[in-house]
């Protein structure tokens, strides 16, 4: 049996820094470990976040794996059963994603025959919970769902506040384990070690969230598009952008070239972090919002060239 962990959570959470840190910290009696990772994008960014450490990966992008890339994600699955047999599989959705659809893809035969699922992991970002009041369902369902509620970016908030998330968390699924960390820093065997016994289908496998008649990203109101350059960008105008982005664009993240060397850039509900990496990139960046003005953020964009605005 290949035993799969379903990680899920609202865009920024911290799912790809989960995935990485399980992986770097996974020992031998793990077992092998394959990865699909999905981006509801065209550009996919956690894919080369995540190659760097040595596990067989398939990166699925241009949309979610519970609708519009349904049979890819099935191929994916198949593909990786096949050609890798690992102990361990796991798949990062993306963050509009509903876990509820996705267990049904993974419980359809001829899967079901060789899948057990370990644990559906729900990553909740503590400095943007404040998000759920908007998001309704999209994001509440993330956290029904799960076996497992990790409490990320405990740092990013009061103690006060942390606390009442913990207990609002705790309402909503009571059943599930709770912890709460920084950069997702949980020990890895409360997530590989987490079974339904024999059982072939996950308790919630059953249930519906919606339909197939239409992506969730579309039915929500979501919206993704990129951003590619090889010329530099300014790091004050790039900044400056950054800080005049509207609430609505949940998320922002990829690799910038400046002058001098290149970042990644990782931006969500506000806020941003810019990080220098060893290795040249041009600039390449991925957009997720909701009734933004597409164009004009691509425009303010496009106007923070190190020499000034241009037709590219």
């Amino acid at each position: 049996m290949m035993n799969v962990l379903l990680v899920s959570g609202f865009l920024g959470a911290g799912k790809t820094t989960l995935i990485n840190h399980l992986l770097s910290s996974r020992t031998g009696k793990i077992g092998k470990v394959a990865v699909i990772v999905n981006e509801v994008g065209e550009l996919g960014v956690d894919g080369e976040l995540l190659s760097g450490q040595n596990v067989d990966m398939i990166e699925l992008a241009g949309g979610c794996i519970c609708c519009t890339i349904r049979t890819g994600f099935f191929n994916a699955v198949q593909e990786i059963y096949e050609r890798v047999r690992p102990n361990f599989l796991v798949v990062e959705a993306t963050g509009v994603a509903q876990p509820g659809e996705i267990l049904d893809i993974l419980f359809e035969l001829p899967q079901s025959e060789f899948i057990r699922l370990g644990g559906l992991i729900t990553v909740v970002d503590a400095g943007f919970f404040e998000a759920r009041k908007v998001l309704a369902s999209f994001y509440d369902n993330q956290i029904r769902f799960a076996d497992i509620l990790i409490l990320n970016k405990a740092d990013q908030v009061e103690a006060n506040t942390l606390e009442g998330i913990h207990a609002l968390l705790r309402e909503m699924n009571p059943g599930s384990i709770l912890v709460t960390a920084r950069y997702c820093a949980v020990e890895p065997s409360l997530l590989f070690d987490t079974y339904y016994g024999d059982e072939k289908r996950h308790p919630h496998a059953t249930e519906r969230h919606g339909d197939h008649d239409s992506p969730h990203h579309e039915k929500g109101g979501f919206q993704s598009f990129s951003f590619k350059d090889q010329a530099p960008l300014n790091r004050k105008k790039l900044v400056d952008f950054l800080e005049s982005l509207p609430p609505t664009l949940f998320r922002l993240k990829g690799w910038v070239r400046f002058t001098d060397a290149s970042a990644f850039l990782d931006f969500t509900g506000g806020r941003y972090r810019i990080e220098p990496v060893d290795n040249q990139h041009a600039t390449a960046l991925a957009f997720v919002g909701r009734g933004c003005n597409r164009a004009e953020i691509l425009r303010a964009l496009n106007e923070c060239s190190a020499k000034g605005p241009t037709n590219s």
